[in-house]
């Protein structure tokens, strides 16, 4: 009985232990392929201060790698309204240079004013001494009331908010699944963004439909069809005239189309503890901007000098260490630097990465990664494959002829992708890469946290793995042609054009 009630523990455990390695995984999604697509944005839609652009996630492309796709063009002193994702999100800042923040529940506010809040507090002491000099004595209760008035007044003078980042182009930034977040330009110039939305992942529990959940504003829905919006439209204006009987107030609840406008106003009023009116402007109600909004003046945040800031400087306001393990994580990685560059051939061109080994939060929790690449004139990005993941490559500037190759030899695609064209290469699917005499220069996205490639030429390749004679029997060549496929690419991953070979 006490062997087998040992035996039994043991099974526990070790079962308990299998579970604990267990990494989540991804939805696998039904891919199909006999032809690839180079793709356009499918629905633009222009804002006060932008533009949004937005590529159909339901094309059998993106549905085979399990991602939507949105380019976001934002005007100086334009502002992309806070929102929050059903999918983790990886951002890359194609131009300009903006500000973003990140906004995690539980999380002090570390960047603070506190000389501002210095002064609000004297002024409001001030107030407060005049209001009895004219008030007078009026009792306890009304004294009470001006007193908790008077801190409230004083705790939320000048500001005080969570880490806001500076970031620029080639800066690669992490959003985790239903995190708050919004995008400032604060430069010269339109900044330019795409985002992948890894709807795959299973810290999406609802369906892999993309749905963005705007805090603010009556932006359109970017991933609704125009259809589908007035057709929930509708229903939301027959939900609401059958209330009727309830008022006229509670008809214009809905009419907005952030988080807030589904809510009673009065309720929210009772729960933010503010007049009612506010609350009509919380939830977007006749407002028109768009999602991307102008900020005149520019936004006045507390913000450390730019050098400071790009600095990793440690936390320094008080809190219950929750801030020091969440809060603090690292999120942004540079990858348009050509000096950080992991492959560089002198003439061909250069490619760095960002995984799960550079930001800790890809490998625990949002389970991407990218890289990004230029080729120079006509160079020749080798024959590769993806050995773990499937590949989202959208063209920042020049263009490229780009070969697929499926399983069975067919080839799926060999066409000319151009700037700003999205292309998917679905897991394993070979390719080959050369640039057209302008460059070419492009960011890929991976859906793994540690993506790997496999070249099939090359000195790092397949075929020089192996031996002579397995080449000659396998090709039916002789040794010398075997020597030639084997060493006259001397390259492991980008080719110069009119690059050496070795002598075989």
């Amino acid at each position: 009985m006490a062997k087998s009630f040992c035996l039994l523990l043991c099974f526990l455990v070790l079962f308990q232990g299998s579970l604990g390695r267990q990494q989540p995984s991804r939805q696998q999604k039904e891919c199909s392929i006999s032809r690839l697509n180079a793709q356009r944005p499918s629905r633009t839609i222009r804002s006060e201060a932008g533009v949004t652009e937005v590529f159909d996630h339901n094309s059998q492309d993106l549905r085979c790698a399990g991602v939507a796709f949105v380019r976001y063009t934002i005007e100086p002193n334009g502002l992309l309204l806070p929102s929050y994702v059903n999918a983790p999100q990886l951002m890359y800042f194609v131009q300009g240079r903006g500000l973003q923040g990140i906004m995690i529940t539980g999380c002090a506010e570390t960047f603070q004013s506190f000389q501002e809040s210095q002064q609000g507090q004297q002024e409001q002491e001030q107030q407060g001494q005049q209001g009895e000099r004219q008030q007078g004595q009026q009792g306890e209760q009304q004294e009470g009331q001006q007193g908790q008035q008077g801190q409230q007044g004083q705790q939320f003078r000048g500001d005080q908010h969570q880490k806001i980042r500076d970031l620029e182009e080639g800066d690669v930034m992490v959003v985790p699944v239903g995190t708050g977040h919004f995008i400032f330009n604060n430069g010269g110039r339109r900044l330019v963004v795409v985002s992948v939305l890894d709807t795959s992942n299973d810290d999406n529990q609802l369906d892999v439909q993309p749905r963005r959940f705007y805090l603010a504003g009556n932006p359109q829905n970017e991933f609704q069809q125009q259809g589908q919006q007035e057709q929930q439209e509708q229903e939301g204006q027959q939900g609401r005239e059958q209330k009727g009987s309830e008022g006229q107030q509670q008809q214009q609840e809905g009419e907005g189309n952030n988080i807030f406008s589904g809510f009673d106003a009065e309720r929210l009023a009772e729960a933010f503890n503010v007049d009612v009116r506010i609350i009509r402007k919380l939830q977007g109600q006749n407002d028109k901007r768009g999602n991307i909004v102008r900020v005149e003046g520019g936004l006045q945040a507390v913000l450390p000098p730019r050098r400071q800031q790009q600095q990793q400087d440690p936390l320094y306001a008080s809190g219950n260490g929750y801030e020091e393990t969440i809060c603090s994580m690292k999120l942004r990685q540079n990858i348009g630097d050509p000096r950080r560059a992991d492959v560089y051939t002198p003439g061909g061109g250069h490619r760095t990465s960002v995984t799960g080994y550079d930001l800790p939060i890809l490998r625990n929790t949002v389970r991407l990664s990218a890289h990004k690449g230029q080729l120079n004139q006509n160079a020749v990005l080798l024959p590769y494959y993806n050995v773990n993941a499937h590949s989202i490559i959208y063209v920042i500037r020049g263009s490229a002829r780009i070969q697929v190759v499926q399983q069975n030899g067919q080839n799926v695609f060999n066409e000319e992708v151009q700037q700003g064209q999205v292309l998917v290469v679905p897991q394993n699917f070979a390719s080959l890469i050369k640039a057209r005499d302008s460059g070419f220069e492009y960011v890929a996205f991976k859906t793994h946290e540690n993506a790997m490639i496999n070249t099939l030429a090359g000195n790092l390749s397949l075929l020089r793995a192996m031996p002579l004679q397995v080449i000659s029997s396998a090709f039916q060549v002789s040794d010398n042609q075997a020597r030639q496929l084997k060493h006259n690419r001397q390259e492991s991953v980008i080719a110069a054009q009119g690059s050496s070979r070795s002598q075989y």
